[in-house]
Order: structure tokens, then sequence, then C-alpha cells
């Protein structure tokens, strides 16, 4: 039988209505303690950074990539930098065009085999005028 820390987390899961439309914001085990290594990224014109947040939607519509996205970028905090993987052309032409009214500075994307990569870092509220 769970002990009660594991079923109200079963029922949190349960009632979470974020979690169930937006699966990629999940936060499980796995996403605990991310081996930050494999998070290093080379942006050109930003050299290497690491990635503090990553949501893929590979496979995601347009319309789902675009929702997602806005979730996490919102819910980002300063300084953040959030990796967006997306396969959907649609949504990659679209997303560096959104970042300033979420807050957030487009640092590069990336095309790799069939996917891209767009990684935007959030700005503070000192930084709001520098970065747009």
């Amino acid at each position: 039988m769970a002990n009660d820390s594991e079923r109200g987390k079963a029922v949190y899961w349960l009632i979470d209505p974020i979690g169930w439309i937006f699966p990629a914001l999940r936060k499980g085990p796995a996403d605990a303690a991310p081996d930050a290594a494999s998070r290093w990224v080379e942006v050109p014109g930003h050299g290497a950074m690491v990635a503090d947040a990553s949501v893929d939607l590979m496979g995601a519509t347009c319309l789902r990539t675009n929702l997602v996205t806005k979730r996490a970028l919102d819910a980002a905090r300063p300084g953040t930098v959030v990796e967006i993987v997306s396969d959907n052309l649609s949504s990659v032409e679209t997303i560096p065009f959104m970042l300033a009214g979420h807050g957030c500075v487009h640092l590069g994307t990336l095309h790799l085999d069939g996917f891209w990569k767009i990684y935007a870092r959030k700005l503070g509220a000192d930084e709001g005028e520098k970065g747009q």
C-alpha cells in the first residue's frame, strides 16, 4: 500500500490540470537533478551556456507548441535560459517573435537533424528595456 506522501502526489497529479494539458511541463524524479554537463550548449554569438529549463515539444502541433512555450516562459525566473525543442517549422518561425512579450530575449536558434532548438533568456525587471 502506498504511503501518505505517495498517495498525495498521485492525487495532485490527477487534479493538476496543467500537468495533464502540458505534459512537457511536468516535473518528475528524472527532472529533479538533471546532469548539468548534458545541458551545456554553444549558442552562436553568445558562447557556451547551460540551459536551465528545457521544453521538449517534438511531434506537437503549432498551437500546442506555442501555448506550452508561453507557459514555460511565464514560469521562468529572471536569468533563466530556456531551451525549446521542436520539429514544427511554423512554431519555430513564430516563437522568437513572441519572446519579447514574455520578458525574454532570443539568444539563438539551432537547426539540427530534423528539429530545432530555440534558446531564450528571461530578463529581470531592471533588464526589460536593455534586452528588447
